[in-house]
């Protein structure tokens, strides 16, 4: 494993960073409150370039890979997980066009989306389908010169803000291949026949709208389409594999969250007239989080690096993906349990990390799917 940081991942780590910290911390917990979509913090962050920092810098990214955008989530993450859910979700979109799309598509549209001129959603599951790509139900037919989509999605983050313009949608262009017959689509907002419904208000990611898509009869000209036609699965799978390491990394930066704010609120308080940190039954788990977030980082990195080398890390996404999401469950419910009765108060902000981090537990691929891909390697 090649772990060191190398000297343009440092500067990125500390200019993300100190975003966060300067930025970021001082004015989007009104949004969080609020459950509201913090446009002008967006477009700051997005301005200044971070969006692209994975992408070619011919198409205006940083060409920092996968490995630089795992470290733009955790820096994120560790003041505001909700925040790296907007950079996360809007690299889905940004990572098949990236990988599959044409130089036309990507002059067009991925440059854009480096540049933050705009944002992007990934329109891929559906009600009937959860995590079952095989069951996309979602038409994509050919006519003319173009195709036209009919269909809907559902859980697309980004979508119905003020800055979306676009999204990558998975529909059936060859029904009768199955899983093979899926294609995908740049369908940009303002097309006809695509709508976008209302965001609700989500127990996690409450700065991040998720809302429903409905294409009905949408035309898209055939330069729409992403790479060749039926090769929707493998971009898919591609995709949602480096999407799990930007999930992993949200959630390491989400652990290291809560675990400081565990720290700053138990050195100022005492029980029986001592600090409530000499008791072990208090540290020893926090010990356990501090241990458990250096194996996440080094299986973030692992993977990132894999991924970079265009090298198998599907399995190691998995397993990096399961074990910081989970890791965040219980940084969350740990750093709770210090500040006692008061981290179920919406005033302390730790008592809003348990749902953000259950979200990363089922986004990318439930616990339970990411279980069934490391098994198969029993089997191999």
């Amino acid at each position: 494993m090649l772990m060191d940081y190398t000297d343009e991942e440092i500067l990125l780590r500390d200019s993300v960073g100190n975003f966060a910290d300067k930025v970021l911390r001082e004015r989007v917990r009104p949004f969080v409150v609020k459950h509201a979509f913090p446009t002008d913090l967006v477009r700051e962050f997005a301005a200044l370039g971070f969006m692209g920092t994975a992408y070619d810098p011919d198409f205006d990214g940083a060409g920092l890979g996968t490995r630089g955008a795992a470290i733009v989530a955790e820096s994120l993450a560790c003041v505001e997980p909700g925040f790296a859910a907007i950079f996360l979700c809007n690299s889905a979109p940004m990572t098949v066009l990236a990988r599959y799309g044409s130089d036309e598509l990507k002059r067009e549209w991925l440059s854009k989306l480096c540049r933050g001129d705009t944002l992007a959603s990934f329109g891929v599951t559906e009600p009937s389908g959860g995590s079952d790509v095989a069951n996309i139900r979602m038409r994509a037919v050919e006519d003319g010169d173009g195709f036209v989509l009919t269909g809907s999605k559902i859980f697309s983050t980004n979508a119905g803000t003020p800055l979306h313009g676009l999204s990558t949608i998975v529909a059936v262009t060859d029904p009768d291949m199955g899983p093979k017959g899926l294609s995908t689509f740049v369908v940009p907002v303002g097309t006809p026949g695509f709508q976008v419904g209302r965001p609700s208000k989500k127990i996690g990611w409450r700065i991040a709208d998720s809302v429903e898509l409905f294409l009905d009869q949408c035309r898209v000209p055939r330069r729409f389409l992403i790479g060749q036609r039926g090769d929707g699965l493998r971009q898919i799978l591609t995709t949602l594999s480096i999407g799990r390491i930007l999930v992993a990394a949200t959630a390491l930066g989400l652990a290291r969250k809560a675990i400081g704010l565990a720290r700053a609120y138990g050195a100022t308080r005492s029980i029986g007239g001592k600090p409530i940190f000499s008791n072990q039954g208090l540290t020893f788990p926090l010990a356990d989080m501090l241990t458990k977030m250096h194996a996440a980082e080094l299986m973030i990195r692992n993977a990132a690096t894999l991924s970079d080398a265009e090298r198998p890390f599907r399995t190691e996404t998995s397993m990096a993906k399961l074990f910081a999401s989970e890791l965040a469950s219980e940084a969350a419910d740990a750093a709770v349990q210090v500040h006692g009765g008061y981290g179920v108060f919406e005033d302390f902000e730790v008592s809003g990390l348990i749902g953000e981090a259950r979200v990363l537990r089922l986004v990318e691929g439930t616990s339970e799917v990411q279980r069934l891909i490391i098994a198969r390697e029993l089997a191999a």
